[in-house]
């Protein structure tokens, strides 16, 4: 009967430290996982597009951040954002690129790209919401969750769309 009580006890003080300070980072870095999986989608299908470049700077360029991107995951939000980008800042380039290919397999990949852009700009726009409300989490609660929890304030995407 004690040991029951003891873990309802446990449990409730579980939940409420969870509704007070981590659902919102919950939330953050479940939208953070799928961001991961998409970019990495994305990136995927940019390296095996980059040989039709015929622009070895842009490709240069490109084939370096992507390279980058990949590694970046380990680093955290902050890189993998500033990566993603200004990956996003030289698709256009890519595009043009890849429209003149006369390789069906080629326009195939840039269509899957640029559907994987439409579906990422949401998951971008979901992310920074995420992220704007965990903050704003921190700002009401700074003292208990910089200092106690070593939760810190995360950056959000500031892609013109």
């Amino acid at each position: 009967m004690v040991v029951a009580i003891v873990l309802f006890v446990i449990i409730i003080i579980y939940w409420i430290l969870h509704f007070l300070f981590f659902k919102e980072y919950s939330i953050v870095m479940a939208n953070f996982e799928t961001l991961v999986k998409v970019l990495e989608t994305r990136d995927l299908i940019l390296m095996r597009v980059l040989p039709e470049i015929k622009d070895k700077k842009v490709k240069d360029e490109m084939t370096n951040l992507v390279s980058e991107q990949l590694s970046a995951k380990k680093q955290g939000n902050d890189k993998l954002i500033e990566n993603d980008v200004a990956i996003n800042k030289k698709l256009d380039v890519i595009y043009r690129e890849l429209d003149k290919s006369k390789n069906p397999l080629v326009k195939e990949e840039l269509r899957r790209l640029v559907q994987l852009e439409k579906s990422l700009k949401t998951i971008r726009r979901e992310y920074s919401k995420a992220v704007d409300q965990y903050n704003e989490k921190l700002v009401k609660h700074p003292k208990s969750m910089i200092k106690f929890w070593k939760m810190k304030p995360l950056n959000t995407y500031k892609i013109k769309e």
